[in-house]
């Protein structure tokens, strides 16, 4: 019997093989660069990118970004159990991933398994009909319209103001790691957005940071008052499951190994979080089969989402499942673009100031907001900070790798043959990796300065598939205009109040030598990468901030 089942298996596979290779020579494709091991199935590979954290190499730099540069930019690659992958970084496989041949790939199988212990089933986590129900339901809640609605930001902005504490004698600011007062903020302009109302988790924290606990909560809001809704705790359980996912990830196939106790305790916490906006989703199915009040008519648009999820899912785990992805994608997307542009102004003291003065020419502080407005419309126009935020999320993107599945035999334009020019044939079922990271710092695409920050290189560049912090085709993040806008007017706000913003020791080797003058821009690989479902600085960004009125006196 074993003998048959052995048999029989390899007759498929021939089969399959001599079909496969037919379907390549009928496509006029050629084989790929087979890149090279030291040991069988890349176990040496594997053995780097789990031993990172003693090695101090960098995922990215070290190991993708390297092999690129030494194999090509096109590749196969045998992985465990002797399973072959694609990589690439050329913006023609990538466009035929995501867009041209978009119906011939998948997020898979294996993606839904490695996400969904915490993700659950969402549209993060889902392909086909599901995914496109999930898209449709979240589409309208991410217009123009709904976006250019700033009252929330503004006032989440204040807040952040007010976290950072008061300046001293020199107008000067304590030193303060930025990046988890950007969660805050995050967290709260994202709930104010997707579900009508805002956690307030800043004025939370100010008020578990008082002894005397003088700081009132805020009536018919969701607060932090408890510690299943405490924000504190949603991030450090999303910090923990976020490690446990990359972990699932890094293990390929071998996933199933990380689902210890402490990621289930991380995940309970996550979802007891989110299961208040489930109540409010359902609360508001209810009350809409009446007749609305004043109050909730005035603000049916707020609640188009809430309303939505709760007439469209009635099973209050797919609700839950939905609400999470949606809101840890709105707050961590946007936190990390804004540490990562904090970062590059701290560092770079003649960008800053640059900056600055295309900000106050645009907004100036003192104008009337009839005079200025600070909307979608006039924060696109100021193109000097479109061109920093490009760049910031040229050399930092969110989300540096990612993956396909092939639903059938497929064909990707180039990589093949000996120089690379000819088609690849890709099996059903193959997994096709591709680094953005990697993919932003080709040399030959950007040019040799490929590796600085260099704002002005995007004067007259126009937006191509070499350039895809917020992926591509169908699946572009529905949120990036989101993203955008709201690190956008973060950024003028803090111009407008700020006319300093310096690093504080420690920060990086770059923050000195500006410190002392010099103006070279940094290789923009040194700083430490938090790699999680989304890449931000990993020690965070410590800095002290000089208020721009104090100079004023």
């Amino acid at each position: 019997m074993v003998k048959f089942s052995e048999l029989r298996h390899s007759i498929r596979s021939y089969v399959s093989n001599r079909h496969f290779r037919q379907f390549a020579l009928q496509n006029g494709c050629a084989a790929p660069h087979q890149a090279r091991n030291k040991l069988p199935w890349g176990i040496d590979r594997l053995y780097r990118v789990l031993n990172l954290a003693k090695s101090g190499e960098d995922l990215l730099d070290d190991i993708f970004f390297q092999r690129f540069l030494d194999e090509g930019w096109t590749m196969q690659c045998t992985t465990l159990f002797g399973v072959q992958i694609i990589q690439t970084v050329d913006p023609q496989n990538v466009q035929a991933v995501l867009a041209t041949k978009f119906k011939d790939f998948e997020v898979g199988e294996r993606r839904h398994k490695q996400f969904g212990v915490v993700l659950g089933k969402s549209i993060f986590t889902s392909d086909g009909p599901f995914w496109e129900h999930s898209r449709a339901l979240f589409r309208p809640q991410f217009a123009r319209e709904q976006i250019n609605d700033l009252a929330s930001t503004e006032k989440s902005t204040q807040d952040l103001f007010q976290a950072l504490g008061p300046v001293d004698e020199n107008g000067w600011t304590a030193s303060v790691d930025i990046l988890p007062l950007l969660y805050h903020f995050t967290l709260d302009t994202a709930t104010d957005f997707l579900f009508g109302q805002s956690v307030d988790s800043q004025l939370a924290a100010l008020q578990t940071s008082k002894e005397d606990g003088d700081v009132a909560e805020k009536a018919g809001h969701v607060n932090a008052a408890t510690d299943a809704t405490h924000e504190d705790n949603f991030a450090d359980a999303f910090a923990t499951a976020n490690e446990y996912m990359v972990l699932r990830i890094r293990l390929q196939g071998l996933y199933w190994l990380v689902n210890n106790t402490k990621l289930q305790r991380a995940v309970a916490t996550m979802r007891r979080f989110t299961d208040q906006f489930v109540q409010l989703a359902l609360q508001h199915s209810q009350s809409s089969k009446r007749a609305p009040s004043a109050s909730e008519a005035a603000d049916k648009e707020r609640y188009s989402l809430l309303s939505a999820l709760a007439a469209q899912a009635q099973d209050p785990t797919e609700i839950r499942d939905q609400l999470l992805a949606i809101l840890l994608a709105g707050r961590d997307t946007t936190a990390a673009l804004l540490g990562w542009v904090l970062y590059v102004l701290a560092t770079h003291p003649a960008l800053f100031q640059h900056l600055r003065a295309a900000v106050l020419a645009a907004f100036p502080p003192s104008s009337s907001s009839s005079t200025h407005p600070v909307t979608f419309t006039s924060l696109k126009a100021c193109r000097y900070l479109t061109y920093v935020l490009n760049e910031t999320l040229r050399l930092y993107p969110p989300v540096p790798l990612n993956s396909r599945v092939a639903l059938r035999d497929t064909v990707l334009p180039t990589g093949g043959g000996p120089d690379g020019s000819r088609p690849i044939a890709v099996r059903k079922g193959q997994v096709v990796v591709f680094c953005v990271y990697a993919m932003q710092r080709r040399e030959d695409l950007w040019g040799s300065d490929a590796g600085v920050f260099r704002p002005e290189r995007w004067e007259g560049r126009k937006l191509d598939w070499g350039f895809l912090p917020f992926s591509g085709g169908p699946r572009v993040c529905l949120g990036q205009q989101y993203a955008l806008t709201e690190a956008a007017y973060l950024v003028v706000r803090f111009l407008q109040r700020f006319d300093r913003i310096d690093p504080v020791s420690g920060a990086d080797a770059d923050a000195a030598a500006d410190a002392a003058g010099s103006r070279a821009a940094p290789a923009a690989g040194k700083v430490e990468k938090g790699l999680g479902l989304i890449m931000s600085p990993r020690h965070g960004v410590r800095v002290r901030l000089h208020d721009a009125a104090a100079a004023a006196v």
